[in-house]
């Protein structure tokens, strides 16, 4: 229990993000931290001058006059004793520990099993003089026009793809490491687009790197922690759907060279369509923190979609009683997450079905590449 008058660190910043959402903003560590709107509230009195138990009978007087029961005061008691606690663990309160120490932010960091290395901070200064043409055309016809062309590009990919190619079994193998290394730049450009849509929106990214996704597989990524200031839905979507966007418009371009090309261009050309067409596969990907999932959450306002959608749909497949946030829910809500969690098995049945007709045309490759 905190018995010292709890206060704020003075160089904390409290600002609203998304649909409003009040956010506690670190500068000295770069972290976020989300809290509800009655928690804004008790903000505002830790200036040091009151300790935990004024604060309770602070606000245990201020229910009782808008008519709440006396016995409802230890429920409080225990939220405010847990709020100051969350404070302290996240070393918001003078005096408490920092969680990550300054100076901590090199160019290497880690993270559970993906370890992540900064390659430039400078992209920002590099993207600014494009994003500041791209600001004077109207937003939605840019959305408009990005969108289309993706959809467009997507679509001519696929046909392309299972109508004009041979099967990837019987490409060439120098090909397949051709198209591997150009499919690296794309994932950079994929990247980038993120970044130059997070410049316009005014909130820069942190940082371009390389993150080693179980330590031993490489994929780019930028920081993108300061969307959180983005305060509308339709600017975080944008954001989200940044990458996969930029990904339509080169699918289509590979998928014009390889009907325009022949030889090792053209195979090249049909591996590179058969990568891009599954990167948007994984990109699209409901159970992990992909770009799809991301502009879900941005679209709906809601967190946690998948934890709820699965256990949702484990206690209804069980016949249990649904815990209280689920069965509160209204009925639209629920629809939408049990729609969200059958996409999800979907999803899984699917990529396990490909994954296991691809072992073979994998194996054909891998002899072929070795000249066998």
């Amino acid at each position: 229990m905190i018995s010292s008058p709890p206060k704020l660190r003075d160089e904390l910043e409290v600002i609203r993000g998304m649909d409003d959402m009040p956010l506690i903003f670190d500068p000295v560590t770069g972290n976020y931290h989300r809290i509800t709107r009655a928690s804004e509230v008790v903000l505002s009195y830790l200036d040091g001058t009151r300790t935990r138990d004024d604060l309770v009978a602070c606000f245990s007087g201020a229910r009782r006059a808008s008519g709440a029961r006396r016995a409802d005061d230890d429920t409080l008691s225990r939220r405010i004793d847990t709020f100051l606690a969350s404070l302290e663990k996240s070393g918001l309160l003078e005096g408490s520990d920092l969680p990550d120490k300054p100076g901590s932010g090199g160019r290497v960091r880690t993270s559970m099993l993906m370890p992540r290395i900064i390659l430039t901070r400078s992209l920002p200064r590099v993207l600014e003089p494009v994003a500041s043409v791209l600001r004077t055309v109207p937003a939605s016809l840019l959305v408009l026009i990005a969108s289309l062309g993706a959809i467009a590009g997507y679509t001519f990919g696929f046909h392309t793809l299972f109508t004009a190619m041979p099967a990837l079994k019987d490409l060439s193998g120098p090909a397949f490491l051709i198209a591997t290394g150009v499919m690296l730049l794309y994932v950079l450009v994929h990247e980038s687009a993120h970044a130059l849509v997070a410049q316009m929106l005014g909130t820069p990214i942190r940082g371009l790197g390389v993150a080693l996704l179980f330590y031993f597989m490489p994929v780019a990524y930028v920081d993108r922690t300061d969307a959180y200031r983005v305060k509308g839905r339709g600017g975080r979507v944008v954001l989200a759907m940044a990458g996969i966007v930029s990904d339509g418009w080169f699918c289509a371009l590979s998928g014009a060279v390889a009907l325009n090309s022949g030889g090792l261009l053209k195979d090249t050309a049909a591996f590179l369509l058969s990568m891009q067409l599954f990167m948007l596969v994984i990109n699209l990907n409901p159970l992990m923190p992909s770009d799809g999932y991301t502009a879900l959450e941005a679209a709906t306002g809601l967190t946690n979609a998948r934890g709820r959608a699965f256990a949702l749909l484990r206690h209804t497949a069980r016949r249990q009683e649904l815990p209280t946030h689920l069965a509160n829910l209204s009925t639209g809500a629920r629809r939408g997450y049990t729609t969200y969690g059958l996409f999800a098995v979907v999803y899984v049945c699917f990529l396990a079905y490909a994954m296991l007709h691809a072992v073979p045309v994998t194996a054909d490759l891998a002899l072929s590449v070795v000249g066998r």
